[in-house]
């Protein structure tokens, strides 16, 4: 990672996902709100209270081929003659898109890709505030649902987890990485100055390994979000993970992301025993992004102030440093997130979330390293 985008990346904060907004105004709510409370790190908001499409799997099913509803539940159908007219153009779009030299070049092949209403209601209003700005910000983030995720969160036309699928699982590939691309795309058009940064969310990696994914393998999840992550990363922006679960690290870490995001508040000891793998990771130029402050139960966060969060990060930080992973060099490859998406949340409680993850990045900037 240039040394310089470290440099603007190292303590600073963003949101995760989701906010609870769901009145007529809330697209604009949203948007306003993640500009006044992340203005150099804004992302856009997923409102899954104010339209069912913005679901975290549906969100990002927009001109999937194949895909198909019965009444009762969403499927994907690899079966008849369209779909194979449809893979064989897909194919065709990805590799014109990923053979290219800049993403402008493929623009109205990308556009197939957008996500758009009702899918995502925040979007176009993020992309009209992102252009009023008067100053630029440092990073603007997007995100997709990851590759296991989404396939695990669909079946085939026979019940079977699309995972399973091997064309399924191409199409979902691809299709994912030209929308996160399309993102990249549109914010270097809005903001050339500013570093993408596209999160993959990956809840469903926590069940890696169980009983329920007992004959997925590792090399598998790794490789297809390994796919995305270059693809990410071949056009000037930053690819990362969130996982808010307890989950296989090794999985992260050898996808060749360049930020692994995790829920910092319960699972920074997991996430520690990993040290000496995460120590040649940041050395590489990876960073951790502390998902400190607990959006997944409200009665922690009820409770929590700017105090008892440094005190929190303090003592995840600890897990890294224990295990001999250098405070100087972990300090220049963080930053900081709520642990989660705050759509389980009130609106109030989602803005303490945000606000404490601001507060939190202010203070670290100035506390006495030594204190760590």
């Amino acid at each position: 990672m240039d040394i310089k985008v470290l440099e603007k990346l190292s303590l600073s904060y963003t949101g995760i996902g989701s906010l609870p907004f769901k009145d007529e105004n809330a697209p604009t709510d949203a948007v306003d709100y993640v500009f006044e409370c992340c203005p150099n790190f804004p992302y856009w908001p997923q409102l899954p209270h104010f339209k069912k499409e913005e679901d975290m799997a549906i969100q990002f099913s927009e001109n999937l081929i194949g895909l198909k509803y019965d009444g009762d539940r969403y499927y994907l159908d690899d079966n008849d003659e369209k779909f194979f007219e449809e893979l064989e153009n897909l194919f065709i779009d990805y590799e014109t898109v990923i053979s290219s030299n800049e993403l402008s070049e493929c623009e109205e092949i990308l556009d197939k890709y957008k996500i758009s209403k009702p899918y995502s209601n925040s979007i176009d209003t993020f992309f009209e505030k992102l252009k009023a700005q008067s100053t630029t910000p440092n990073f603007i983030k997007g995100s997709i649902t990851g590759p296991f995720t989404f396939s695990t969160s669909f079946s085939d036309n026979n019940g079977k987890s699309a995972y399973y699928n091997e064309t399924l699982r191409e199409v979902i590939i691809k299709t994912l990485s030209l929308k996160a691309l399309w993102q990249v795309k549109e914010f270097k058009k809005l903001c050339n100055s500013s570093t993408p940064v596209i999160f993959m969310d990956e809840p469903s990696i926590s069940q890696v390994g169980s009983c329920a994914f007992v004959s997925v393998k590792k090399e598998d999840v790794i490789s297809m979000l390994k796919t995305i992550s270059d693809d990410i990363k071949k056009f000037g922006a930053l690819s990362g993970i969130h996982c808010c679960g307890k989950t296989d690290w090794d999985i992260t870490i050898e996808s060749k992301v360049d930020i692994i995001n995790f829920d910092a508040y319960f699972y920074a000891q997991s996430v520690g025993t990993h040290a000496a793998k995460l120590k040649k990771f940041i050395e590489k130029g990876g960073v951790l992004s502390f998902g400190i402050i607990p959006t997944l139960d409200k009665d922690i966060l009820k409770n929590l102030n700017k105090t008892l969060a440094y005190e929190k990060f303090v003592e995840a930080f600890k897990c890294f440093t224990s295990k001999n992973l250098d405070k100087a060099l972990l300090l220049k490859h963080c930053f900081i997130t709520p642990s989660c998406g705050c759509g389980s949340l009130n609106v109030e409680l989602a803005k303490k979330a945000l606000s404490l993850t601001k507060e939190l990045s202010e203070t670290l900037k100035t506390k006495d390293k030594a204190e760590l």
